[in-house]
Formats: C-alpha cells, sequence, structure tokens
C-alpha cells in the first residue's frame, strides 16, 4: 500500500484516528514547509481578537504554511458552562460556528489544513447535548478531525517528522509551569514535537535528548521540542486579567521543517 493509499485509509473525515499521516510541500524556492499551531480563538467571546487570528490564517494561504488547529476555536458559552459568557458572547453559537468553517474553508480547499483538535470550549456543546462540533467543523471541510489529542507523522522531501498534539489542560498560571506541564506530559511521547493549546501561551523550547542509532551504532543527539501554541484573546477584562494571571502574547508558533536533512526551526 503506498503513501497516498495510507493517507486515504487515515483520514476518515470526523471520525478520531490514531495516527494522521501526510506529507507537505516546501515552500517555492525553499528547501522546507511551515507549520503554524493555531487554536484558542474563542471567536465569541468579548475579548476575542478576531481580527488578528484572520490576519494569521490569510498569511498561511499566502505563503503556503500549513496549519494544525488545537482547540478552542469558538466560545460557545451555554448556562451549565463555567464563566459568564452566555450572557456575553456575540454572536451566538450557531454563527460562531458558521463563521469559524468560512475562516478556516479556503485553507482546506488549497489542502493546507492539516487537522483539528477538539477543544474543551467545543466540548462544552458535547457535555451538554452529545454533539460534537468541531466532527461537525471537520466533516464540512473535509478534514481530519484529531480528537483532544492526536498522533501526527508528516513527510516533508526525504524526512518524515512526528507531533503529538493535544488540546490539554492546566491550571498552571506561569510560562514556566506551563511550559513545564508539557515537559511533564512529553516523557510519555518519543515525539519530535509535542504541542499544547488551552493555557494561552505562545512559547517554544527544545531538550536535548541521546539515544542509540542501532544502524549506525552511535550515540547522537536529538531535540524534542515543546511548544506552547497561544492563543487570540486580549488582556483587558479578560478571565486572565480578572484572576491576576500575567499577560501573555498573542499569535501561533511557527516550525520549519527541513525537507533534506532533519532539522527544526521553532518561532513564535
Amino acid at each position: 500500500m503506498n503513501l497516498k493509499q495510507l493517507i486515504g485509509r487515515d483520514a476518515l473525515r470526523g471520525k478520531p484516528i490514531r495516527l494522521n499521516r501526510t506529507r507537505l510541500n516546501p515552500i517555492k524556492n525553499k528547501d522546507y514547509a511551515e507549520v503554524i499551531f493555531f487554536g484558542d480563538v474563542h471567536y465569541g467571546h468579548p475579548s476575542c481578537d478576531i481580527e488578528r487570528a484572520r490576519a494569521m490564517l490569510d498569511y498561511c494561504l499566502k505563503k503556503k504554511v500549513y496549519v494544525i488547529g488545537m482547540g478552542d476555536y469558538l466560545e460557545v458559552g451555554t448556562r451549565n458552562s463555567v464563566g459568564d459568557s452566555v450572557y456575553k458572547q456575540t454572536p451566538g453559537p450557531q454563527d460562531q460556528l458558521d463563521f469559524i468553517v468560512e475562516m478556516f474553508e479556503p485553507l482546506a480547499k488549497k489542502n493546507l489544513l492539516i487537522g483539528l483538535i477538539h477543544g474543551n470550549h467545543e466540548k462544552r456543546i458535547e457535555n451538554e447535548s452529545g454533539v460534537n462540533i468541531t466532527k461537525i467543523i471537520c466533516k464540512a471541510l473535509k478534514t481530519p478531525y484529531l480528537n483532544g489529542a492526536c498522533w501526527n507523522l508528516v513527510y516533508v522531501g526525504k524526512q518524515s517528522y512526528t507531533f503529538y498534539t493535544l488540546h490539554g489542560s492546566s491550571g498552571s498560571r506561569y510560562i514556566y509551569t506551563k511550559l513545564k506541564s508539557v515537559v511533564d506530559i512529553s516523557h510519555g511521547f518519543e515525539a519530535d514535537i509535542i504541542a499544547q493549546g488551552h493555557v494561552h501561551e505562545i512559547d517554544t523550547n527544545a531538550i536535548l535528548v541521546q539515544r542509540v542509532d542501532r544502524g549506525r551504532k552511535v550515540v547522537e543527539e536529538r531535540k524534542k521540542y515543546i511548544i506552547l501554541t497561544g492563543g487570540y484573546l486580549k488582556y483587558d477584562e479578560s478571565y486572565a486579567q480578572e484572576k491576576g494571571l500575567p499577560p501573555s502574547k498573542m499569535g501561533s508558533p511557527k516550525v520549519k521543517l527541513f525537507a533534506n536533512r532533519f532539522d527544526i526551526h521553532a518561532s513564535t
């Protein structure tokens, strides 16, 4: 079975998969492909900077940058959810859903959307009704549904890279404790990149690890990248401000995956 057939078999649209396999094309005249980790938009929340979020996706579309969704694209406040967004959110949940589908659609049509993680805010609807709106979004876009966490195996030229991506759950308050929570997760997953959303912080770090290459019979060193995938909520009048949490930078981190050598460059 060739790679194209494997990808087709794994990418069951709207159904959870354990390993999301795909091939990424290098940027024109470059020897690498780029991937943006995009999530925690919370569209519908009064503090959502939707223009900044749309500008990021417009950039990806223009520059042929791939996108993997990290969850919490919508606010979807309900009567039983934590906080007061059920009263403050605008527009309502149906319009939030329609808008997010339209926002992702140009990327999906260009095959730049790797897949979408299910966030805890989308899960609000599932908890109350059994309806998974991330699955609905994925079916509308014909893109892989990655559940709350998923392995990703991506091919770029002669190289392959592994991501373990999850929306996550953490009560960490500071950037170093947020990073530590993902470092702790990384102990259980031998991936090149461990990326987590949810904490509304954008940062990257690398851990140098050693391993034995059995084929070449040598000890080699590799970097394992730890990534916090950012968000698009302004600080003023936000939950973070009310709780006395420190402000954090908005946006999405980016990685370059090289085609002719195994190499990762991460930036925010």
